[in-house]
């Protein structure tokens, strides 16, 4: 059998990623750059670009199909007028997605999702339907 598993993983917030490589995902508020010539992407809010969480395209595919089975019926996305950041999550809400580096948690009752890399400060704020399509994407 042969493994699939990096043997050397790069440190990928290290890396120069070059502002003009960001590409807006289209249809949502997330930009996304490949970083090398990988499957490793940098992730960020386009309204808020100081964030940014840089993982396996892999990890980015697992968090959409996760966020993509959790769509509860009747739960919307906030108002567009409400700013996500202005929503307090408790650390203890987040739930790790596994086999990754990331953790989600819902933002208050709707369909709105707040995400973060374990070993990186700050989460990026988005609706559900933005994860859902930057992991189908990537």
């Amino acid at each position: 059998m042969v493994s699939t598993q990096r043997l050397f993983e790069p440190d990928l917030y290290a890396m120069d990623v070059e502002e003009a490589t960001f590409a807006q995902l289209e249809g949502t508020g997330l930009e996304h750059a490949a970083i090398a010539d990988g499957d490793d992407y940098a992730v960020r809010d386009k309204s808020l670009p100081a964030v940014e969480i840089r993982r396996a395209g892999d990890d980015f595919r697992r968090l959409g199909a996760v966020i993509g089975q959790r769509r509860p019926g009747g739960r919307a996305q906030s108002p567009a007028r409400v700013d996500l950041h202005d929503i307090d999550v408790d650390d203890d809400r987040f739930e790790l997605v596994k086999g990754t580096g990331l953790e989600y948690a819902v933002i208050g009752d709707g369909d709105d999702y707040a995400v973060r890399d374990l070993e990186h400060p700050g989460d990026i704020r988005r609706p559900g339907d933005d994860w859902r399509k930057l992991g189908t994407v990537l």
